[in-house]
């Protein structure tokens, strides 16, 4: 893992972070991990095909019954192949998701240059209230720590290929250091920390700090990213903002691919779990404004992101709604908007 490039401040890069590091070394092996998960299903599964088809006729007079006869000739034999199917997709995002946790665990052990032995990783297996439990346990007790957690569903990614479906949310922390984050899919990853933001090149491996001098690409007017909840709002969204809506069954790997990563202006981060919302000071990191989901509220810069983040995890506390946006007045006039709206501001 390399990076390159220099701060916001003056282009001289700032001292390495070992939490930095750890959520991008991370993130790195992250997204590989998910991008292999799938590389092998090159094709649909061969599960009974013979039990797809209707039953042809066998005997002579049950064929010569097909020209007067148009009845059935027998009961279709239920479809064997669906309880197999099911059970084959169940094995294989099972297997997936213990890919991604043995290729992060077997990463970060290797790595002897960022102290690993005394690291605690918890996730992305188990149930969150108890990872989350661990993870408060780890700063209670003053130890260092990575939790990774799944966003999204990862047999939609695998069914679908969709890199919307589902990420990785990465959050690690050090003694002595703030909190690091950092997101992946199958296709990218980003990493931040309160004062430095990166982005993974593939397929090299290096990581780029991002700075003010980086090419910025202009964003698509109208498009936005939105729960799926919000198909039932009562009040009719601003057109000028939200003329081309994507409502999505997950913000979090939806605003990592197509609000970070991509050319979407604005979007609403549901909120939720705060081992899966490390994408809101990725966000913030990255230059998007950050505000509450609410009339009131003022944009979250980084360490505010840090901030909120790490008093969740200490009260173990979701993370509430929040609306990013690559221009301020577009992110404060849609929390407005949506601030007024009852479902929107639960």
């Amino acid at each position: 893992m390399k990076s390159h490039g220099g701060s916001e401040s003056g282009g001289v890069p700032s001292t390495p972070r070992i939490s930095a590091e750890l959520a991008r070394a991370t993130a790195e092996e992250a997204v590989r991990a998910i991008a292999g998960g799938s590389s092998h299903l090159v094709r649909d599964l061969d599960v009974d095909q013979s039990r797809h088809v209707l039953p042809e006729p066998q005997s002579p007079e049950e064929k010569l019954a097909l020209l007067h006869d148009p009845a059935p000739l027998r009961a279709v034999p239920p479809v064997a192949g669906v309880p197999r199917a099911r059970a084959f997709w169940r094995e294989k995002t099972v297997g997936a998701l213990t890919d991604i946790s043995s290729g992060v665990r077997g990463m970060l052990w290797e790595r002897t240059d960022l102290d690993t032995d005394a690291l605690e990783v918890i996730g992305p297996h188990g149930d969150p209230a108890r990872r989350l439990e661990q993870v408060r346990r780890c700063i209670a007790e003053d130890r260092a720590f990575v939790s990774v957690a799944l966003c999204g569903s990862l047999q939609d990614l695998l069914v679908t290929s969709h890199p919307w479906a589902a990420s990785l949310s990465v959050l690690a922390k050090v003694p002595g250091e703030p909190i690091a984050a950092a997101v992946a899919t199958a296709r990218q990853a980003m990493a931040a920390d309160c004062s430095d933001a990166y982005r993974l090149l593939l397929p090299e491996g290096d990581w780029k700090l991002r700075t003010e001098d980086d090419v910025r690409h202009p964003v698509a007017p109208g498009y936005a990213i939105l729960p799926k909840e919000f198909r039932a709002l009562p009040s009719p969204l601003p057109e000028q903002l939200c003329a081309h809506v994507q409502f999505v069954d997950d913000t979090a790997s939806a605003i990592t691919e197509a609000l970070i990563g991509g050319h979407i202006p604005l979007a609403v981060y549901h909120g939720g779990h705060v081992l899966e919302s490390a994408v809101v000071l990725v966000a913030a990191a990255h230059g998007f404004f950050v505000r509450p989901l609410t009339e009131g509220g003022t944009v979250l810069a980084p360490w505010q992101c840090t901030g909120l983040l790490a008093s969740s995890l200490a009260a173990g506390t979701d993370i509430p709604g929040l609306v990013l946006g690559r221009y301020e007045i577009n992110a404060k006039n849609l929390a407005q908007h949506l601030g007024r709206v009852p479902l929107a501001a639960r």
